[in-house]
């Protein structure tokens, strides 16, 4: 059988990436600096080995957000994709930077002496769907052999 492959990217298409092989469980991160690189209350991060991953399209920009690690992204549109330990095996990928990221749910929680106290109620708010979006230049979720990206954007 076949090792497992997972395939995402940022959502202007420009740095794509790949995960071959059995991953880790994911987890949600509640801590500060998560929420201010993401600007959001919490991040899913899915744990790989670093062997697993690679760069299939581009290549990101870093941040050194603390003295001990490194976090990339598009440069072309900021979507935040991995976090790294300086010399550790493993990274951490943005679960939603995969093509398919309902497929990783997160099954444990980091840093919540930071999570949101609104957090827990947020599941019972009333939703309503987005639907598509007109004229988005938003990458699909799958692999193309090219991207075009609007000139206003490049």
């Amino acid at each position: 059988m076949p090792d497992p492959l997972h395939t995402g990217g940022c959502q202007c298409g420009a740095v794509r990436f790949r995960v071959t092989g059995p991953t880790e469980q994911a987890s949600l991160c509640h801590c500060r600096m998560c929420q201010k690189a993401h600007a959001a209350p919490a991040i899913a991060w899915l744990t790989v080995a670093a062997e697993q991953f690679a760069w299939t399209r581009g290549e990101p920009a870093s941040f050194r957000s603390s003295a001990k690690a490194a976090r990339t992204f598009c440069a072309r549109c900021g979507t935040p994709l991995t976090f790294r330990l300086d010399g550790d095996a493993t990274l951490d990928i943005a679960v939603a930077a995969f093509d398919r990221p309902q497929d990783f749910p997160p099954v444990r929680q980091y840093g919540i002496e930071a999570r949101m106290n609104w957090i827990a109620d947020a599941a019972g708010l009333p939703g309503k769907e987005a639907g598509p979006c007109p004229g988005s230049f938003q990458h699909p979720d799958h692999d193309t052999a090219e991207w075009p990206v609007d000139a206003r954007h490049g």
